[in-house]
Formats: structure tokens, C-alpha cells, sequence
């Protein structure tokens, strides 16, 4: 079978639902058949949605199971993904958002090939302060990031010369990778699925966000900006958050929790407008609402620079930063006043729609084929006719 295990091989961080590094560790995965997928911990659903791959987890996955304190093994990730031996592969991809792309490969000039897709520089490393700005992490907990951030951030500038080629999910990414590692990245943006997602005229008034419940996200704004306007909010997602989150939501704020997809779905047919109050690195959630022709309230800054085109697909705003001394409202305020300005706009759906299809399966499938194709990969390790299986 082409693509067989001995030759390929699909390296991703952890895969935790729903996210947008394991919908792109998917997708690459279906690009290469019978390809192997090494990760950490492993939900029990991926399995089903990764059949025909073998898949290869880490030694705290048979003991713990899919644990939900994944994230308190930071000090073992990295010599856990550091000492991944695949150079018996012919090519590796990695879906890297801090781990996967130490991998050891094979050198491209002995016919390896590593492409790592980034999705961000290591955000304990580069980005520490605002990780945990906001955040329930404990005082020891704190400490200790500190503490071992300069070694993190050596390691990941080491491990991130290890991939033949990087390929990121943004520009602002792009940037990022540029700025930390000194490398340069091309774009490709992550495969944003719509086929099930119809145009909806449907508004029941309320305002959406789905995302993993993390500081940095910046949700605390949302409920806030929703308490002030006493704006109907629904809340979708899991994390370490939650609690914190929900002390600070009025009457008018509810959490879903995690949702399967049909649920989601129909949530974005049924909103309002769908709101991303902190920095995305790409941010496949909006445009996934966007597709069912729904404007999108962003920050303006990160990946919303690329997906929402302001006055056309949504409305991007601008809030102080402590940090530049901006002349920009506070944040909060920011952020009531777009979702007013949004509220006063006439917006196509059908145009909505078109802008999110820009991100669509389809492009991103063409993409990773046209790079294989300038990299010279054997077309027996891809499937070439995926870009028309969509």
C-alpha cells in the first residue's frame, strides 16, 4: 500500500477535543496512507476518526488514560518527543504547537524529509506572561515556569532547526517563527471544514464563542462586554478556566461545555455573531462561523487579520495595550462597542460565506500537494487525487 508505515509518519502534541492542531494532524494524516500517528495522549474518539493509521502513543497514555492534566507533564514532553527515532521514514510531518517537531528524521540529503506545520512557537517559552496572565495556575505552578522558561526556550531554538521545512498556519505566525527560531516559514492555512455547514438566515439573537478555556483566549472579555450589554452569550468548550469563567458570567451568559459537532453546528446557525475577544493564532472556530454566514467580532490582530475582512465578514476592533501605552479604548469597552457596531450593520451571508471558503479542506489539500510536488516528494508517500475527494 502506498505510504505504508515504514515510510511515513505523522507526529502530533497531544490530540484533545476539539482543537484545531488535531483537525490538521487529520487532515495531514489523510494525505498520507497508512501512515503511522506518534502523538502523547489520545482521546478514545480520534482512533475511529485516524482508522487505517497505526497509532503509537507515549507510556503515561497506558497508564493514566487521556488525562485532563495533560498539561501538568510539561517537563516530560520534551525528551519524550526529542528522542522520537524516525529515520527509518522517507518523510515526516509534524503538527507542532510546542513537541512534535523535535522528532529525529532522517537528513534530506540522505532522502528524508521533515516538514514541520507550526501552529505557534512554544507559548511557555516565548509567550509565558501572557499564558498565564488571568490564568487559576498555582503559585508553585507559576514559579516553576519561570524557572524553567530560559531552558525552554533554548530547546525549542535548538529543536526548531531539526524540520527540513517549516510551514506555518498564519502570517502572524510566520512572524512569530522569524522572530523566536530566526527561520523562514511559508503559509498554508489549516483546512477549515464547511462541507456540512449551510448559509443560515436563521438569528436567535445570541452571541457565540467556542475554544479551549485558557487565559490567554481571553473569554473573561466576552462574558464581560456580554454583563454590560446584557447580550445573550453562549459559551462553548472545556478547560482549566471554567470556574473562573463562570464566577464572572451575569444572567445572560450559559456554558454548553464540550459539544459534538452536529450541536456546534447548529449553534452557528442559530447565532447572532460569533465573537473572538483575544489573539488567535489562525482561529478556525470563526471562520467555521463565517461559513455559515455569520459575521465575526474579533480582535484585531493575529490570524482575524487573515480570515475576517472588516465591514464585509464581520467587525475587527482594536483595545489598549498596557504594554504600547495605545490610544485605543480599554478592552472590555473595545469590545462592547464592535459588537454595538456589528449590531448596526447589514451583512451579506453569501459574502460571508465566500470570504470563509478562502480556508477551505479543499485549499488546504491543494496546498500540501503543490509543496510535495516543489519539495520532490515520491508520489507514492501522498495521495496527489485528494485535492477533488473533498
Amino acid at each position: 500500500m502506498p505510504g505504508s508505515p515504514a515510510r511515513t509518519a505523522v507526529v502530533q502534541d497531544w490530540f484533545f477535543a476539539p482543537g484545531g492542531s488535531e483537525e490538521v494532524a487529520i487532515e495531514i494524516a489523510g494525505l498520507l496512507p497508512g501512515a503511522e500517528v506518534i502523538t502523547s495522549f489520545m482521546e478514545p474518539g480520534y482512533r475511529e476518526r485516524l482508522a487505517g493509521h497505526p497509532i503509537r502513543t507515549w507510556p503515561l497514555q497506558r497508564v493514566l488514560g487521556a488525562t485532563k492534566r495533560y498539561r501538568s507533564f510539561l517537563p516530560l514532553y520534551p525528551p519524550w518527543f526529542g528522542g522520537l527515532d524516525l529515520r527509518d521514514r522517507d518523510l515526516v510531518i509534524s503538527s507542532s504547537s510546542a513537541f512534535a517537531k523535535a522528532a529525529r528524521t532522517r537528513p534530506r540529503s540522505e532522502g528524508g524529509l521533515h516538514i514541520a506545520y507550526i501552529h505557534a512557537p512554544m507559548r511557555y517559552a516565548w509567550d509565558l506572561d501572557t499564558y498565564l496572565a488571568g490564568s487559576s495556575v498555582s503559585r508553585p505552578g507559576r514559579l516553576a515556569a519561570r524557572v524553567i522558561r530560559p531552558w525552554l526556550r533554548r530547546w525549542d531554538r535548538s529543536t526548531a532547526m531539526r524540520p527540513d521545512v517549516l510551514v506555518a498556519n498564519s502570517g502572524a505566525v510566520r512572524d512569530r517563527i522569524k522572530q523566536a527560531w530566526g527561520r523562514d516559514a511559508e503559509v498554508i492555512h489549516p483546512p477549515v471544514r464547511l462541507d456540512r455547514i449551510d448559509v443560515s438566515a436563521r438569528d436567535d439573537g445570541f452571541l457565540l464563542v467556542a475554544a479551549r478555556l485558557l487565559a490567554y483566549r481571553r473569554i473573561d472579555l466576552a462574558i464581560e462586554a456580554a454583563n454590560r450589554l446584557r447580550r445573550e452569550l453562549v459559551v462553548v468548550g472545556d478547560g482549566p478556566e471554567l470556574a473562573s469563567l463562570q464566577s464572572l458570567a451575569g444572567p445572560t451568559v450559559s456554558f454548553t461545555g464540550r459539544l459534538d459537532r452536529a450541536a456546534l453546528v447548529d449553534l452557528y446557525a442559530r447565532c447572532h455573531a460569533y465573537l473572538v475577544p483575544g489573539e488567535e493564532d489562525f482561529g478556525m472556530a470563526p471562520v467555521e462561523a463565517m461559513g455559515a454566514g455569520k459575521p465575526v467580532v474579533a480582535l484585531r490582530a493575529g490570524g482575524a487579520l487573515e480570515t475576517v475582512v472588516d465591514g464585509v465578514a464581520g467587525v475587527l476592533f482594536d483595545a489598549r495595550s498596557a504594554a504600547t501605552r495605545s490610544a485605543a479604548p480599554p478592552a472590555v469597552d473595545a469590545l462592547a462597542a464592535a459588537i454595538e457596531r456589528a449590531d448596526s450593520m447589514s451583512f451579506d451571508r453569501l459574502a460571508i460565506r465566500a470570504n470563509a471558503e478562502r480556508f477551505g479542506v479543499d485549499v488546504f489539500r491543494r496546498r500540501f500537494v503543490e509543496l510535495f510536488t516543489r519539495l520532490g516528494v515520491d508520489r507514492s508517500l501522498y495521495r496527489s487525487d485528494a485535492v477533488s475527494d473533498s
